[in-house]
């Protein structure tokens, strides 16, 4: 998990330093490099929402299917404010507070940067991550903490679809059923996310301003995303407890199915079919299904027997870890980093200047990342408290997925949102 973390993080790292480094402003032409690849780095966002549905929604459809007592939702509560906010207080407050780095204004590349303590309403909406809902506060702060914003709702409607669950099982009868009740949940999420969709083209397109914005960086419009990774939880779980199995062929199948989705959605993309922005649906459907069906590949189980896939033995390589492990403090400090390093005018421009920049943000940003990792999140998340997945098979995970650890029940998987 903490490989793919470092993915998603890396990706969106290097998206943002072909957008903001070039001193002119303008996006370095990679070519082909930028026609195919460059531009849809961002789809890391939305591999970190498939990781928080997943790893935060298990413990509670593991408690619905093996009929044991929900996690304690003030213990999840608590684990998760340890999770998200020390580090990311820390990092506002230097880039915000002290160092003027920090977006001030509307607008997205073109925001200007310096500091929040000229308006406290601004800099109090970016501290409690409520920047998205208000125009005066709307891209302001760190800039990819937008996504951070629709995280926090989810965590807060998580115990909600967990009681939700809870509740449809009570009547089922049947294993089988139980999954029913454990999948009533996603049908939910789906149908928010569809539904924050259709306001946001039909109701409040764009140009219709603030309130389109705020709609487009909602929890409404992302919903659906957190939705096949909560799929992923339930049939982990089933998999777990041997009430289901698993095709020979089916690992082979996700792989075309993930090189396939992968090549519609950029050449779709390039030639015009579909359009690609924050809240186009399409895009966005296909993205999520591709990484839907790489979470998949990671975290679905292969026979005791059989050796780990090269997937899995690539992202427990020392160096994907180490990312992995910092990557939510990568998130925070990156974009800040680069929009300070071009506005005065510490970078460089042209084909070879970006990979120069890359380089540089690459080293400022892991060293701030790893102190703050170690310094601020360490500690904070020392002080977690959390407990396995209900159920007897619990302790065997990580048996069934060699060289993989289980999964947190309270959700040390915050995905570490980019972009």
């Amino acid at each position: 998990m903490e490989g793919l973390r470092a993915l998603a993080a890396t990706s969106v790292l290097v998206f943002h330093c072909w957008l903001y480094s070039a001193p002119d402003g303008q996006r370095v032409d990679l070519g082909l490099l930028s026609r195919f690849a460059l531009r849809h780095l961002p789809a890391g966002v939305l591999l970190f929402f498939t990781l928080s549905g997943f790893l935060l929604y298990r413990p509670l459809a593991a408690s619905v299917l093996r009929q044991a007592p929900r996690p304690s939702v003030r213990r999840y509560l608590r684990n998760r404010a340890l999770r998200i906010f020390p580090a990311f207080l820390l990092v506002l407050l230097v880039v915000g507070v002290l160092l003027p780095a920090a977006l001030t204004g509307r607008g997205s590349s073109g925001s200007p940067i310096g500091r929040l303590v000229g308006d406290p309403g601004v800099l109090l909406a970016n501290a409690f991550l409520l920047q998205n809902y208000f125009p005066a506060s709307m891209d302001s702060g760190i800039g990819p903490a937008w996504s951070l914003a629709v995280e926090l709702v989810f965590y807060l409607v998580l115990p909600l679809l967990g009681w939700l669950a809870a509740t449809c099982a009570r009547a089922a009868g049947t294993p089988w059923s139980r999954t029913g009740a454990a999948l009533v949940p996603v049908a939910v999420m789906i149908a928010i996310g569809l539904s924050g969709s259709l306001v946001a083209s039909q109701v409040v397109p764009p140009g219709s301003g603030a309130w389109h914005g705020g709609v487009v960086r909602s929890f409404w419009n992302h919903a659906d995303l957190f939705a096949l990774g909560m799929a992923l939880a339930v049939v982990r779980v089933n998999l777990e407890d041997g009430r289901l199995r698993l095709p020979s062929w089916w690992r082979a199948a996700a792989t075309a199915g993930l090189v396939m989705v992968t090549l519609v959605t950029v050449l779709l993309t390039d030639r015009g079919r579909i359009y690609q922005y924050q809240g186009a649906l399409v895009y966005e459907t296909l993205v999520i299904v591709a990484c839907a069906l790489l979470l998949a590949l990671v975290v679905l189980p292969v026979t005791a027997s059989a050796p780990p896939p090269a997937l899995v033995r690539l992202l427990e390589t020392r160096l994907f870890v180490a990312v992995g492990l910092a990557s939510y403090s990568l998130f925070l400090w990156h974009e800040p980093v680069v929009r300070w390093l071009q506005q005065h005018r510490w970078t460089v421009g042209g084909t070879g200047g970006f990979w120069i920049n890359l380089l540089v943000l690459g080293l400022l940003s892991g060293l701030l990342s790893g102190l703050t990792y170690r310094f601020v999140e360490r500690p904070a998340l020392s002080r977690k408290r959390g407990r396995p997945p209900p159920g007897p098979t619990a302790s065997a995970t990580p048996a069934q997925v060699p060289g993989q650890a289980a999964p947190s029940s309270q959700g040390d998987g915050h995905p570490r949102s980019v972009a």
